[in-house]
């Protein structure tokens, strides 16, 4: 990126795109804070339906006068949002227009440490995040929000430092982790959470941050998933556990090289070791789809969802089975050695009822976060009429 302001060129049709522009140097300023950089995924995209108003600005002397050089026109932009707001919240700066130094917040035309509220905004105008800060530092409660409005972080801090309750929740409200920090480290009971609820994985860490005690893990349907044992942060040995992960990473090793035969075996042994370790059946079931395996691969992944009900890529994983089993159901070998087998497929039509199996865990696997270029395009061509 150039060493200057990020020219901006505002597309008022149906959204506002940005982008370069060689002609002219504009810069955008959305409710009032000037868009030096392009904003980050997740920042929400500015449509024609949540701007306000625009403001163009083209005298020189007045853009000099604002602090801007090399600059041909401002556009400030106000969104609805920003317009609803009162004065007395429109007063408060955001973390936008202040630069940090030293671990210090200072306002951007201010050498002196702000303390006072802050509240930062996506580029909708709606609420991204608020707290406080003392002397150019985190003070108090800070919460993050989703676009949505719903709160996504939770935590207490002190001198700019981690200090008290934390709480992470998901995009729909549900809790997703809690614990406490003392001086930035991890102490006492943490807790995740499954998005249904279920409790996750609870650990214990002693007053110096470390894990010690149990540390128990639990599938989205309540049973157990895995449970070890922590001394000062130390794990304590499991041999079973040692077992397992040897034969799983050996099977790894054997499936990037392509042999998928001997990591199918390996899979199988740390699945004999340990009868619901659903990540042995979902590792064993992408091996047996690579090597044509297809009904044996979809019950590998029907056990991994029994297990675990919210395993994202086994809906992907069991959905692309079904595919490859009848696009291979008509294939010709175009070639074949002792361990490999190359085939060509055709362009086979899926039954309804198959194709309804795929298309449910497409979007299952998309509505739990998978977001796959390869999921998205079978989406698109399997399931969009």
């Amino acid at each position: 990126m150039k060493k200057r302001i990020l020219i901006l060129i505002l597309m008022l049709t149906s959204v506002i795109g940005y982008c370069q522009d060689s002609k002219e140097n504009i810069l955008f300023v959305v409710d009032s804070i000037p868009i030096i950089e392009e904003p980050k995924e997740g920042f929400g995209t500015l449509t024609e339906d949540e701007i306000n108003n625009v403001v163009v600005v083209t005298d020189q002397k007045l853009i000099k006068s604002s602090g801007y050089k090399d600059i041909d026109k401002i556009m400030y932009v106000f969104t609805k949002a920003y317009a609803k707001r009162p004065d007395s919240i429109k007063i408060i700066p955001s973390t936008q227009l202040m630069k940090r130094k030293n671990g210090v917040w200072c306002l951007n035309n201010s050498s002196t440490a702000y303390s006072g509220k802050f509240i930062d905004y996506y580029l909708t105008g709606v609420k991204q995040g608020e707290g406080v800060l003392f002397n150019g530092r985190l003070k108090g409660k800070r919460r993050i929000y989703y676009l949505n409005g719903n709160v996504s972080d939770e935590i207490g801090y002190e001198n700019g430092i981690s200090n008290g309750v934390e709480k992470r929740f998901y995009e729909d409200g549900t809790l997703k982790q809690k614990g406490i920090f003392k001086n930035g480290k991890e102490i006492g009971v943490w807790e995740m959470y499954h998005p249904n609820g279920q409790l996750k994985q609870r650990t214990t860490f002693n007053e110096n941050g470390k894990m010690n005690g149990e540390s128990i893990s639990y599938y989205s349907t309540g049973e157990l998933k895995g449970k070890s044992i922590f001394v000062n942060g130390v794990s304590q040995k499991d041999k079973t556990a040692e077992k397992i992960y040897k034969y799983y990473n050996q099977g790894q090793a054997n499936y990037r090289e392509g042999n998928f035969k001997s990591a199918i075996k390996r899979y199988t042994k740390c699945i004999e070791l340990d009868e619901n370790w659903v990540e042995g059946y979902f590792a064993r079931g992408a091996a047996k789809l690579n090597n044509f395996q297809f009904d044996e691969a979809i019950k590998d992944f029907d056990k991994t969802l029994e297990i675990e009900p919210y395993f994202t890529n086994a809906y992907s994983n069991r959905a692309f089975t079904i595919i490859r089993k009848h696009e291979f159901g008509n294939s010709r070998t175009i070639s074949k050695s002792k361990d490999i087998q190359i085939m060509a497929s055709k362009e086979t039509k899926i039954p309804e009822a198959e194709k309804t199996k795929v298309c449910t865990d497409l979007k299952k696997a998309v509505a739990l976060g998978d977001d796959n270029w390869m999921v998205l395009q079978a989406l698109k061509k399997h399931c969009e009429e």
